[in-house]
């Protein structure tokens, strides 16, 4: 397809864009990157964002993945502004649209079997149709329509060429030679996708079409319907494919691709709001973090890139950490609950914590885990005392000489301590560490070791603060009788 400097029809009033997903499976996070882009636009100039659900595969569509496509936007907030349109209860007006075309001299009958098709194929080298019953006189038509013979209909391509202008990829043209006589409806009577699409897109008055680029070759195409029916031909914009790492198309090998598998594991919606939204589409500047309020205020098809995104999962769960700590616990307060009851159910925690623990926890931790369930799995040392210990933090803080004395009276100090918070924590544990000439080091990382069994963590003072005194004496105590076996065996 050659570049082309000719525009295509400008279009006036409400800017009216469309996600138009086939219902044949998981709602893929590139199907949920076009329908974002399309609603960013429809906001950023007050239009309207809309649902049409391309069901007329009956095989393959099923109302559990139409479901899949309407939670996930839905979850997302990126629901339709009107009524979603159902392309199986269109067919109708999609053969009508045909038979238009084939009285005004836009498309013609094929009595080609499949068979015929094939072996001219195979005898002339060329994979485009000939032609054959382009010139066919009404005689022979009415004849063969007597006859009860099949018949498809095809467009008249006429001579010239296409030219568009792409909102991504700039001026674009085909010439004519190069397009088949492509078919609208098929033998069976059933309407294609090349001409439903165009006569839905027309019905609902969209304006721009913003899609993947993997129909960049169906424009021209497309173009040519709508010029046969004497629509206004929408604006084009063609997002490049998702990669993966590899440079391949995205795909399960890479892992998640379905948004509700993001879901599920833990994402918020914000932060896929935020990752597709800049995936392939730059406000001009490298931020890392972006609202959805801002991508409406930003968001312009001049700013997406013309060369394939790579989807970096490493990135987008760094960025689901960044939301997790912005987020008050009263956002996410009932969905904790929930994981905390199912972790005390797989033997995770021994009990199910109260809401104040819970919040307790998040405060400290929020900023510090990746997926709201980390909170009772990497941080379950917050609900439960350890039953293990790390081994290399064994070797390194317990095994040492004076590990067991030091952690004994350190003990017996936060029992007599009259205020547990962090600050009066720090200054008994200093005020040890220079009484017995040592590092605070010294202490912190075996009593860290004693009070979570592992050797990372958010700060030890404020972790001591929110275990609270009782918590952390008992779990100190037990860290001692495990040392003291440990020594016997």
């Amino acid at each position: 397809m050659a570049k082309s400097a000719e525009n295509s029809s400008l279009t006036s009033g409400e800017v009216r864009v469309r996600f138009a997903p086939s219902p044949t499976g998981d709602l893929h996070v590139g199907g949920v990157r076009t329908a974002l882009f399309n609603y960013l636009f429809a906001r950023h100039n007050n239009g309207k964002f809309l649902l049409r659900i391309e069901d007329t595969d009956r095989k393959r569509s099923t109302p559990e993945a139409i479901n899949v496509i309407l939670d996930g936007l839905a979850w997302l907030d990126l629901l339709p502004d009107e009524e979603p349109v159902y392309q199986s209860k269109r067919i109708e007006r999609h053969i009508a649209a045909a038979q238009k075309m084939l009285e005004d001299g836009y498309a013609y009958r094929c009595f080609c079997t499949p068979d015929e098709l094939e072996e001219r194929r195979r005898a002339s080298g060329d994979y485009m149709y000939d032609r054959h019953c382009l010139n066919l006189t009404e005689a022979e038509i009415q004849q063969k329509l007597a006859d009860g013979e099949k018949f498809a209909l095809r467009i008249r391509v006429p001579e010239g060429r296409v030219s568009f202008d792409d909102g991504v990829h700039g001026g674009m043209q085909v010439a004519c030679t190069e397009i088949d006589d492509f078919i609208l409806l098929r033998r069976n009577g059933a309407p294609t996708y090349m001409l439903a699409v165009v006569v839905d897109d027309a019905d609902m008055g969209i304006t721009h079409v913003i899609r993947g680029d993997d129909h960049l070759s169906n424009t021209p195409k497309q173009i040519l319907i709508y010029r046969a029916l004497g629509k206004r031909i929408p604006e084009f914009a063609h997002v490049p494919l998702i990669l993966g790492k590899d440079r391949k198309r995205l795909s399960k090998r890479h892992g998640a691709t379905s948004i509700t598998e993001y879901r599920d594991a833990g994402y918020l919606p914000e932060t896929m709001i935020n990752f597709l939204g800049l995936l392939g589409w730059s406000p001009g500047d490298d931020r890392d973090i972006i609202s959805r309020r801002e991508l409406i205020e930003l968001f312009d098809i001049s700013g997406i890139q013309s060369k394939a995104a790579v989807f970096d999962d490493a990135r987008v769960r760094w960025l689901n950490g960044q939301y997790l700590g912005m987020t008050d616990y009263g956002k996410v307060e009932g969905k904790l609950e929930r994981l905390a009851e199912d972790a005390a159910s797989a033997g995770e925690l021994t009990e199910v914590p109260d809401s104040k623990e819970i919040k307790t926890a998040w405060d400290l931790l929020k900023t510090r885990i990746h997926f709201l369930n980390d909170l009772f799995t990497d941080c379950r040392y917050m609900f439960r005392d350890p039953d293990v210990y790390d081994g290399k933090g064994v070797r390194k803080h317990f095994l040492q000489n004076g590990v067991v004395d030091h952690l004994q009276v350190l003990a017996d100090d936060f029992s007599s301590l009259g205020d547990f918070r962090a600050a009066s924590v720090e200054a008994a544990i200093r005020k040890r560490a220079e009484e017995w000439e040592v590092s605070t080091g010294k202490l912190i990382h075996p009593l860290r070791l004693a009070c979570s069994g592992v050797t990372g963590g958010p700060g030890l003072f404020e972790m001591l603060e929110a275990l609270g005194r009782d918590t952390v004496v008992r779990r100190i105590n037990n860290a001692l009788n495990w040392i003291k076996s440990l020594n016997n065996k």
